[in-house]
């Protein structure tokens, strides 16, 4: 499996920690990882420098579409993997044109997905879309918002990843992790996305605080 992820320099120890649990998961896998340029000293979001790393992101994400020709996983560096998921992504993925990381229910009622975590086919359709999420960014704020956007006014053949791709705010009710106490309810998953935080610290607490109770 090819794996691509881009980051900036603040996010060069959460991409070693991704590596390292990546050489301990199992996966068959090839990492290809993109370091862009940091304008300011943290990196902090809000910044510009977030901004322009959205932009960079899809743009490195359309560049792949057009070089590539089987399906690839893009990741973000704050993803913590434990176990070989290759063959659930191709579970999913089959007769699909992209398997994307859930995120929350929008008032409850609309499955919204997360643009750190897809696996994708390199064909016209995800091209496409990914083609108006770089046109339409600034417009619905960033590149998640526009994809989700996208998902339910065009054409596209999806798969919501089940919650064994996980992330701390199915178990914090969508609430920002600041070290509280939480009941982890998935016992096995794949992975952990080390979002929902603020902060290379938190997210190292994250991992750790997870880790205990998988």
């Amino acid at each position: 499996m090819k794996i691509y992820s881009i980051h900036s320099a603040t996010h060069g120890e959460l991409f070693n920690l991704m590596k390292h649990s990546l050489m301990e998961s199992g996966m068959n896998y090839e990492l290809n990882n993109k370091i862009t340029k940091q304008v300011s000293e943290t990196g902090e979001y809000g910044t510009d420098d977030i901004i322009n790393f959205w932009y960079l992101k899809v743009l490195y994400i359309l560049e792949l579409l057009f070089l590539e020709t089987e399906p690839f996983l893009y990741t973000d560096t704050d993803v913590y993997f434990l176990r070989d998921c290759e063959a659930d992504l191709n579970k999913h993925l089959e007769g699909k044109d992209i398997a994307i990381q859930y995120e929350k229910h929008l008032f409850g009622l609309f499955p919204m997905v997360c643009a750190g975590f897809m696996y994708m086919r390199p064909n016209g359709r995800v091209r496409k879309m990914f083609i108006w999420i770089l046109k339409n960014m600034k417009r619905f704020g960033n590149d998640q918002a526009a994809l989700n956007r996208y998902i339910y006014t065009h054409r596209i053949d999806l798969a919501i990843l089940p919650k064994e791709y996980y992330s701390i705010n199915y178990d914090t009710h969508n609430k920002r992790w600041e070290g509280q106490e939480v009941k982890i309810t998935v016992k096995n998953p794949f992975l952990i996305h080390l979002h929902w935080t603020i902060g290379n610290e938190n997210r190292v607490n994250l991992l750790n605080y997870i880790s205990e109770q998988i």
